[in-house]
């Protein structure tokens, strides 16, 4: 090698690989020179960088199609276990499909500004149908990225009302990674379909934004926990009623089939069909999902669950129904939570619902539970048909639907609709726990004072930690103090038609207790337990008391008239000839106010003697100036003695 300096060597013009440089490895004593050709020194020096697709001849005009150059970029990154795929500040066209396989790779744009064309940072344009731009294949792949870019795809003028976007197909495919590719940063600008991941678990999409126009991400056979956090979908592109109206009615934002758990939080939409929709595949349906905050803005349906045997949770959601850009008026179908499947069990912690058309929640199908803790509807019944803010389909076979409110509803501006419709073997209802005496399950007040249930068949009353009241399934009504130890009891027998009516009176009138019912004639029994008397009470003292001998089988009854008539007093009962008896208490006398009336008979007419011994009769005719008879057990005589004749 040569000893001049290299200060005084020549300038080279050019390098090739295969020049040979000298390197100085180690210092002092230990220093040894080598040598090295340019192409190891750039290998040695380049070991592990990323990799940017211009290497690979991607242009970024936005004309050319870059997609065979990134395919290159992404088969040598495949070829060196994987790495980072720069773009850069370019819009790169892509018009061929570019796939990743047997490998993970980072694909690292340099940011973009939101807007509805395509602006400073990393584009990737779509102008052509009938392939898809990106696929993440195979289990090699799990572990890929997707950050920090923008893709824009071209779609006709919105001229009429018949206008519909190209018809793309996803952007990105995640398809049998059996794992997690991430989409983090990504803006989806006037895009058909975003993404699809199928039989790739432990995905997480976050901070992605855009305008979509006919599928946001759509998920099946996702057997492990995967999360959508911070989405934003606006009108970025357009507010053309066209576009929007058209989003209105075909646009699912994020459609979930086989999914195994999922987390999503942070999502607003804007211009849907359905912003969460939870439907089905041949894989299955979705269970386990947990939403945190939800906002939809008019979206046709905010939460659909058209898939069976769906489960999830949902913290907070709030959804409203409008058409866009028609001044208030409630898309037609719109719903907060509609469900059409069968078996959904649903948490809801908080629901507002604004502008529907009929209801803010309905529940079609069988088997479904719906639990809303808080729920508020603001604008629902705008048909003013009577719509309810919750309807319940009634079940002609099957299990019926239930609706469990956690507090009463919040319902505003409404045209009077109720709470729940009617005409259905479904409920909607509060419940509670079945509590004790001391601790009701529903508490009003004081924690030992509400309502509770001391058996499967019965619903108590506590004041105070003391039950007051109880009624069973068997109609029997208890009041005044526990059961068994109460002061009224009420009991009603089955297919009952008749009962008593206990009536309250103004000022000046009469309460009365009283025989009512379906039939005409009722008699209204008050009856004494074994010797008890029955006694009715005035001025605080018994005024009339009613008691029997043993085993009566005769009674005396008491009856009224109309006017002109003559009020009874008649002894009844099984025997033939009863004697009714006036007994004074003492030596006391038996003493009337007014004359009594004896009965009047012809002499030849007297009744027999014997049968009517002691007994006082007129006789209508007969020795004169003898009208009265007595009998003598044997003869009636005239007061003087003699035979009556």
């Amino acid at each position: 090698m040569s000893d001049t300096k290299i200060s005084a060597l020549p300038v080279i013009a050019s390098a090739a690989d295969a020049d040979t440089l000298p390197l100085v490895q180690g210092s002092g004593a230990a220093a040894t020179t080598r040598r090295a050709s340019l192409a190891q020194l750039r290998a040695g020096l380049l070991a592990d960088r990323p990799v940017h697709v211009r290497e690979y001849g991607a242009v970024g005009d936005g004309v050319t199609n870059d997609a065979p150059a990134i395919q290159a970029a992404v088969d040598a990154l495949a070829a060196t276990g994987g790495g980072v795929l720069l773009f850069g500040p370019r819009a790169y066209r892509i018009a061929s499909p570019i796939v990743v396989s047997g490998v993970a790779v980072v694909f690292q744009g340099a940011g973009f500004t939101e807007g509805p064309n395509v602006a400073a940072g990393t584009w990737l344009t779509i102008d052509q149908t009938g392939f898809t731009p990106f696929t993440f294949t195979g289990i090699a792949a799990r572990g890929s990225a997707v950050r920090d870019l923008a893709v824009r795809q071209q779609h006709s003028a919105a001229l009429n009302a018949s206008w519909a976007p190209t018809n793309y197909d996803f952007v990105f495919r995640v398809q049998d990674c059996l794992g997690a590719v991430d989409f983090e940063n990504v803006f989806l600008c006037g895009v058909n379909r975003g993404i699809w991941c199928d039989n790739s678990g432990r995905f997480n999409v976050q901070r992605m934004r855009g305008q979509v126009y006919a599928t946001g991400i759509e998920i099946d056979r996702a057997l492990d926990i995967g999360r959508i956090h911070h989405l934003h979908l606006w009108t970025f592109v357009t507010a053309n009623d066209f576009v929007v109206r058209w989003q209105q009615q075909n646009q699912d934002a994020l459609v979930f089939r086989r999914v195994d758990g999922v987390f999503l939080d942070d999502i607003f939409v804007l211009g849907a069909r359905s912003v969460l929709r939870f439907a089905s595949s041949a894989n299955g349906v979705t269970t386990k999902f947990y939403v945190g905050s939800l906002y939809t803005d008019f979206a046709q349906v905010g939460i659909w669950v058209d898939g069976n045997g769906v489960e999830g949770q949902i913290a907070n959601a709030t959804t409203q129904g409008e058409l866009w850009n028609s001044g208030g008026a409630a898309l037609t179908g719109a719903a907060g939570i509609r469900i059409d499947g069968n078996n959904a069990k649903i948490q809801v912690g908080n629901l507002r619902v604004d502008a529907v058309e009929s209801n803010a929640v309905r529940i079609n199908g069988t088997g479904n539970r719906i639990d809303v803790f808080s729920f508020r509807a603001e604008r629902y019944n705008q048909l003013n048909d009577g719509s309810a803010a919750v309807h319940v389909a009634n079940v002609a076979s099957g299990t019926p639907n239930k609706v469990f409110l956690g507090s009463p509803a919040l319902l505003g501006n409404g045209n009077g609709g109720p709470a729940a419709n009617a005409g259905t073997n479904g409920h909607v209802a509060l419940a509670g726990p079945a509590g004790r005496v001391d601790r009701p399950g529903v508490m009003l007040g004081t924690e030992d004072t509400g309502l509770f249930a001391p058996a499967a068949n019965a619903l108590a009353a506590a004041a105070a930690g003391t039950e007051v009241l109880r009624a069973d399934a068997a109609g029997t009504v208890t009041l005044g103090a526990a059961n068994g130890a109460h002061g009224f009891q009420v009991n009603t027998p089955a297919n009952s038609v008749n009962r008593v009516l206990a009536s309250g009176a103004a000022a000046g009138g009469i309460v009365s207790l009283a025989a009512n019912g379906a039939d005409a004639n009722i008699p209204l029994s008050v009856a004494a337990k074994g010797t008890g008397t029955l006694r009715l009470q005035a001025r605080s003292g018994t005024a009339f008391e009613v008691s029997a001998s043993a085993t009566p089988v005769n009674y005396l009854r008491a009856t009224g008239t109309a006017s002109g008539g003559q009020p009874q007093l008649a002894a009844q009962g099984s025997d033939t000839n009863i004697t009714l008896q006036l007994a004074p208490k003492g030596t006391a006398p038996v003493q009337s106010t007014a004359p009594f009336q004896l009965p009047s008979y012809t002499v030849a007419a007297l009744p027999s003697a014997s049968t009517f011994v002691r007994c006082v009769v007129h006789v209508s005719d007969g020795t004169a100036n003898k009208r009265f008879a007595i009998s003598d057990g044997t003869y009636w005589r005239w007061p003087d003695g003699a035979v009556v004749s």
